[in-house]
């Protein structure tokens, strides 16, 4: 039960900088970022559970888009299939948080990301930094 205290705040922090950026013009998915690493950390139903709270959050409209859609079930795949690689946490986190930025960043407009790359390089960039940041302390803390 702490752990999952402790990875609802984060995905609050997660929310909150996502919010906090998004007032400013930039845009981060952070909370994207933050998800795809509790999967690595998380049994399925408390990333179900986290995975909800960031949706509703997020979507607070009735309707679901494609967007939301990924932000939801990305998360839960990458949990069902993170045993096919036998690779390093780390690098598998990478790869996950890579995947999902591409997938969302074509759904929402494949255009968009040829025409200006730098916006997709700086929100993968600080999903990256930010999922790192997260699955550390988390996956040694179950470890232990």
């Amino acid at each position: 039960m702490l752990k999952l205290s402790a990875g609802l705040l984060i995905l609050l922090i997660a929310l909150a900088l996502q919010f906090w950026f998004a007032s400013s013009g930039i845009y981060l998915n952070l909370a994207f970022a933050t998800l795809i690493s509790f999967a690595f950390v998380f049994d399925i139903w408390e990333l179900i559970v986290l995975v909800l709270i960031a949706v509703f959050t997020i979507n607070w409209q009735p309707a679901a888009s494609p967007e939301i859609l990924i932000l939801a079930l990305f998360p839960v795949a990458v949990h069902l299939s993170r045993n096919i690689l036998h690779w390093q946490p780390w690098i598998e986190n990478i790869l996950a948080v890579t995947l999902g930025f591409l997938v969302i960043y074509f759904v929402m407009d494949g255009r968009s990301f040829l025409n200006g790359p730098y916006a997709f390089l700086t929100d993968l960039g600080a999903g990256l930094i930010f999922g790192s940041l997260v699955l550390f302390p988390l996956y040694h803390w179950e470890r232990t």
